[in-house]
């Protein structure tokens, strides 16, 4: 399953996605979809696991607008 974080700062956006691999967790940096909306314009692409240690996490970036996975061509709020 694929996970869209969004984040409203670039730089938390490239900060969590080298915490996520730091740790051992699937992230790349992707382009927002233009359905989302609050963003950089950029995003954090990742997996259920990469999700659960973000939870753990997620205090430490105020600027989260959410997690969103795809369902049927649409973004589904999920965090």
């Amino acid at each position: 399953m694929n996970i869209i974080i969004v984040l409203k700062a670039r730089n938390q956006t490239l900060r969590l996605a080298n915490a996520l691999k730091a740790s051992g967790y699937n992230a790349r940096i992707i382009d927002t979809p233009l359905s989302l909306y609050g963003s950089c314009t950029l995003s954090v692409l990742t997996d259920k696991a990469g999700l659960d240690y973000f939870y753990k996490i997620s205090y430490s970036y105020p600027t989260f607008v959410g997690a969103y996975n795809e369902t049927n061509g649409k973004y589904v709020r999920i965090f």
